[in-house]
């Protein structure tokens, strides 16, 4: 039998954020936490060092929540990389997003260095389908692979939304 590899998954900090509220958007979330950890055979869950700088400025008593829920699954903490640091300032200067998202382009220039399989994230600036455009095809050039750029819902095919 072959063994096969692991789904690496990028976590946007938008994802992590989202378990410690109470909405539907939040219970997909933690049904995508139920779902991926209780696999660890089969993904890998991957965080930067942008996510953890972005979470240690939450306040209390969410930075307790966020940091303890962090510490208790088995994620790959990324170290600081210059390459993803310069891919992210070359996708602000091809226009990917503007300069002020740097922080979301550093997100997925993290992912794509790491060559991860997916990015996961509930922001707006990242699920996009212009946003997933230029990023393809800057990477295409940078001969680098792209990620998906999904929500945790469209990863885990669940929805909590009811259809007539």
């Amino acid at each position: 039998m072959e063994k096969t590899e692991k789904v690496r998954i990028y976590l946007e900090t938008s994802v992590i954020g989202d378990i410690c509220d109470d909405t539907v958007r939040s219970e997909t979330t933690r049904e995508f936490f139920r779902i991926v950890t209780g696999h660890t055979d089969k993904y890998e869950l991957v965080v930067s060092p942008i996510l953890i700088a972005e979470i240690n400025k939450s306040p209390e008593p969410q930075l307790g929540f966020l940091t303890f829920f962090l510490d208790n699954i088995t994620i790959t903490k990324l170290p600081y990389s210059q390459e993803a640091e310069n891919l992210a300032l070359l996708y602000v200067s091809k226009k990917v997003l503007s300069k002020k998202h740097l922080a979301d382009l550093t997100h997925i220039a993290y992912a794509v260095v790491a060559q991860c399989d997916y990015i996961l994230s509930w922001d707006k600036h990242f699920v996009r389908a212009n946003t997933m455009s230029r990023v393809r095809k800057t990477n295409e050039q940078e001969e680098y692979q792209s990620p998906f750029i999904v929500t945790p819902e469209v990863f885990t095919g669940e929805s909590n939304y009811v259809h007539d």
